[in-house]
């Protein structure tokens, strides 16, 4: 990763907001226990940065999420750790993902700042791991970090099968 998917943003001390990458050299102002945080934070998100393995980038990148939204919770006010955007980016929607493996689609929309929700599906006849709709739908005006909710087909759940016989008292 060449910057951080997170940043660490405050008020400066002219009014103007002040943003850093998490592993960053953080301003004096900033107190030891936070910058502590944010280093762990900026840690985790250079091993996603590192991670050659699709599935398990995709596994981090939901732990690393769930991390920054658990830290902004904690924050003094006037803080807040916010996902990056590319500067001087044109924005065209949300992407389209439906065909997409599910791994595609998921750092597709990731790298583009968006939330993902998986539902798994067995009753589409597309092939097994392929997105089959998505919502809200490629192009929609929706910002980042909205959550976009993913259909990948999957296999159907195993039936139940009882380990013991079971008798039924009359």
């Amino acid at each position: 990763m060449s910057e951080s998917y997170w940043r660490f943003c405050y008020l400066g001390a002219d009014g103007e907001e002040v943003c850093h990458d998490l592993y960053a050299e953080l301003e004096p102002e900033v107190d030891d226990v936070l910058k502590g945080q944010l280093k762990e934070l900026g840690g985790l998100a250079e091993v996603v940065g590192r991670v050659t393995d699709s599935a398990l980038q995709v596994r981090l990148v939901e732990v690393l999420d769930e991390a920054a939204a658990r830290l902004n919770l904690g924050l003094p006010e006037g803080f807040v750790v916010r996902r990056a955007f590319a500067k001087n980016e044109q924005f065209f929607g949300v992407p389209g993902v439906v065909g997409m493996t599910h791994v595609d689609a998921f750092n597709t929309l990731r790298a583009e700042g968006y939330g993902v929700k998986t539902v798994w599906e067995w009753t589409s006849p597309a092939e097994e791991n392929t997105v089959t709709d998505q919502s809200p739908t490629g192009g929609s005006f929706n910002l980042p970090p909205t959550v976009v909710n993913i259909w990948v087909r999957t296999l159907p759940p195993e039936p139940d099968i009882p380990d013991e016989t079971e008798f039924l008292l009359e």
